[in-house]
């Protein structure tokens, strides 16, 4: 789940990369940082309060499950549960990781919980999943969102055996910390990497609570296989469409603008 907050924790403020991004200042997630619960309509997933993502990513999420019924799934970032239990439904089994699971609530008895950091816990599991001849079916990153946690992540995932066919979302790219981080991992040299699209459900930026007039949301799907198709042989990343994270940035600064708190 979505835990707007750095992994760099909740004090001194690091040195920042190269490149054209605001680090994120920290705050503890509340929940004005989600869509307020519906107590009525026909759609189940509007109902739910443990879910920091969007109804749009929600639904989105779901239906990636629903296609590849994973068989195996990897989660980084476990927060209060919300998509867990979205991947436990459609998965035989699931591996959370976060470094606290107390907020998690019901556990499904598919999953098993890793606390700890992901640059610590990974490495490990996915070395016994590249074991298995099927390895790994899906995995969400959704973390530390730092620009170092994400791009770490993502290297790990993307350099392991295991992901040889494998439906990998990324949480909160049109943040710009985030979504530098997952720029700087190149996508482009890997050759497994068949498909990306770092817009796949684009994110908002927020109108009221903790989190106004910053940019969050938005869901990037990276696609691996064996090799890649005559349409994506010279680039994976798609290329039809205008991304709209530069115009969601600008949309965020016009406001912050306005609002004196630029």
């Amino acid at each position: 789940m979505s835990t707007p907050q750095t992994g760099a924790g909740h004090g001194e403020q690091p040195a920042p990369i190269p490149g054209e991004f605001e680090r994120n200042t920290p705050y503890w997630p509340t929940p004005d940082n989600r869509p307020v619960a519906l107590d009525r309509g026909s759609l189940p997933l509007t109902r739910e309060s443990d879910s920091q993502m969007s109804f749009g990513e929600r639904a989105a999420f779901e239906g990636v499950l629903a296609q590849i019924r994973p068989r195996v799934a990897v989660e980084i970032g476990t927060a209060e549960g919300g998509s867990l239990r979205r991947i436990a439904r459609y998965s035989t089994l699931v591996h959370s990781i976060d470094p606290e699971h107390g907020p998690v609530g019901d556990v499904p008895p598919n999953v098993q919980l890793h606390t700890g950091m992901s640059a610590d816990i990974l490495p490990a599991l996915l070395a016994q999943l590249s074991e298995d001849p099927e390895g790994l079916d899906l995995a969400l990153v959704d973390g530390d969102h730092s620009y170092e946690g994400v791009s770490s992540d993502l290297k790990m995932l993307l350099s392991s055996p295991s992901t040889r066919q494998c439906a990998i979302l990324v949480h909160d790219t049109t943040n710009a910390e985030v979504r530098a981080g997952v720029e700087s991992v190149s996508l482009e040299q890997y050759p497994g990497v068949v498909y990306y699209e770092l817009d796949f459900v684009p994110g908002y930026v927020y109108a009221t609570g903790a989190a106004t007039n910053s940019a969050w949301g938005g869901l990037a799907l990276i696609l691996t296989d064996e090799s890649r198709g005559a349409a994506y042989a010279s680039s994976p990343r798609q290329s039809r469409y205008r991304e709209p994270f530069a115009a969601l940035q600008r949309l965020r600064w016009s406001h912050a603008e306005d609002d004196g708190s630029s």
